[in-house]
């Protein structure tokens, strides 16, 4: 039984406490979860506000916070949006956990935030605020849902709240450099690589508040980017994940990803932009997790297709077994910032066109984004400038999520971009079938000559 100070912690005291320091708060139930993130049933996060039938692990846990309350380490409060008690710490509790994590007071502006390398704070700071109470509960309940998908299907899941992602930059206005703050609410990890910023949404931003969220992300990406590829920032993330309140999330989507579209200009096809809510993120999360092996399997669906006749330019070696998109020259690449993934048709007449490979699974930005970017860019790549590509036709392939038709309204507003979804390609990967994607009828012959003249 450890010893900190006055105080000697069973196993699961310290547990507790280690995890309301890193979450701020929880109920009796989402401290289960915290500890132990496979217990979590499936859909918990739906009914947080209402009360729960409490299992013999959550007695055991809501028993151990009784105590840690006696002891005067843990205090409760009740907002007003759950009818459940909520558990934090108080200052002593706070100076315990710090006492557990050896942090000085010092180590607050030298911590990342990620485990292992927590830092101190004020009080204030720890402290969860009943005015946002209800925000930070969305995103409590978000990493607890992360944390439990993880744990079942066998990913690693890492994240910082906002003290940690919290940066100042500076800008200038009328010569003068001015300090700005960049606040996102979060950032995470799936597998140590795959590195996202979170924004919890209320559905409270319309309008012009709204857009400066986005203007925020553009300045600051402006700053750290100056002087160097947007490639070539090491620690940032590629992704932003905004994980909203609203059940009518598909009626949500059109209002962020316009204003995302309208402010983050120049990263757009850089930065993927993804809408969730409780109901959506446990498929939003699988296609984060498995977007290599998805890609993968488009590979191979196209390469039976790509052998079956002739008309294609770059032709993979058929002995391959792992076919490959055609690559852009380098200097292409780098004037789009992105590698697109191409297979290029050769029509009857000499023309070429160019068939665009982009996921969209669920609400995400970045396919339709890439689509827009390279229609915008042919005519300045060397691949463009040759005169012999007729058009562009988008492919959006899924796996597990059918596209709705509401997640490309309002990017159609261009009559070229509008003549170039008229084109589209839908392929369902998982089952390898292809649809028109005007009129949603199945393609029977060779998708890829569908759109051939």
């Amino acid at each position: 039984m450890p010893s900190i100070g006055a105080y000697y912690f069973s196993k699961t005291e310290v547990d507790i406490i280690s995890s309301l320091f890193i979450f701020r708060s929880g109920t009796a139930e989402q401290v289960t979860y915290m500890i132990q993130p496979e217990l979590a049933p499936e859909g918990f996060a739906n009914n947080a506000g209402k009360r729960s039938v409490y299992t013999g692990r959550i007695k055991y846990i809501a028993k151990t916070l009784s105590g840690l309350q006696k002891k005067g380490l843990v205090a409760l409060m009740k907002p007003v949006h759950t009818m459940k008690f909520v558990y934090y710490l108080t200052q002593e509790g706070l100076n315990c956990a710090y006492s557990i994590f050896g942090i000085e007071e010092h180590s607050a502006n030298l911590a990342s935030g990620w485990p292992c390398d927590y830092g101190y704070f004020e009080y204030t700071l720890y402290k969860p605020s009943l005015d946002r109470f209800s925000h930070h509960d969305l995103s409590l309940n978000y990493h607890l849902q992360m944390l439990n998908f993880a744990a079942l299907r066998g990913f690693k899941y890492e994240f910082i709240d906002n003290r940690y992602a919290s940066r100042e930059f500076y800008t200038k206005k009328q010569g003068k450099n001015v300090k700005r703050y960049f606040r996102p609410d979060g950032e995470f990890k799936i597998n140590d690589k795959n590195h996202y910023w979170l924004e919890v949404d209320m559905s409270t931003e319309r309008g012009e508040k709204l857009a400066d969220k986005f203007e925020s992300y553009r300045d600051y990406l402006d700053v750290i980017s100056e002087g160097i590829s947007f490639s070539e920032i090491n620690e940032t993330p590629r992704s932003i994940v905004f994980h909203s309140s609203a059940t009518y999330i598909t009626v949500r989507w059109i209002s962020v990803f316009n204003a995302f579209m309208s402010k983050m200009e120049k990263y757009t096809p850089l930065i993927n932009f993804r809408l969730t809510n409780n109901s959506t993120l446990s498929r939003a999360a699988d296609a984060e997790v498995n977007s290599n092996s998805y890609l993968n399997k488009v590979k191979t669906n196209i390469q039976i297709h790509l052998k079956r006749e002739s008309g294609f330019v770059g032709l993979p070696d058929s002995r391959s077994s792992s076919p490959s998109f055609i690559k852009l020259l380098s200097s292409d690449e780098d004037a789009l910032g992105w590698s697109p993934n191409i297979v290029i048709v050769e029509n009857s007449d000499g023309s070429k066109q160019i068939l665009l490979f982009e996921r969209l699974e669920g609400l995400e930005s970045l396919g339709i984004a890439r689509i827009i970017d390279l229609n915008k860019k042919l005519q300045e790549l060397e691949i463009g400038r040759s005169g012999q590509i007729k058009e562009i036709i988008p492919i959006l392939y899924y796996y597990d999520i059918t596209p709705d038709e509401t997640t490309v309204k309002g990017t159609g507003v261009d009559m070229v971009l509008r003549r170039t979804l008229s084109k589209l390609i839908v392929h369902d990967a998982k089952n390898n079938l292809w649809f028109d994607g005007f009129n949603n009828i199945e393609i029977k012959g060779n998708p890829l000559m569908y759109r051939r003249d």
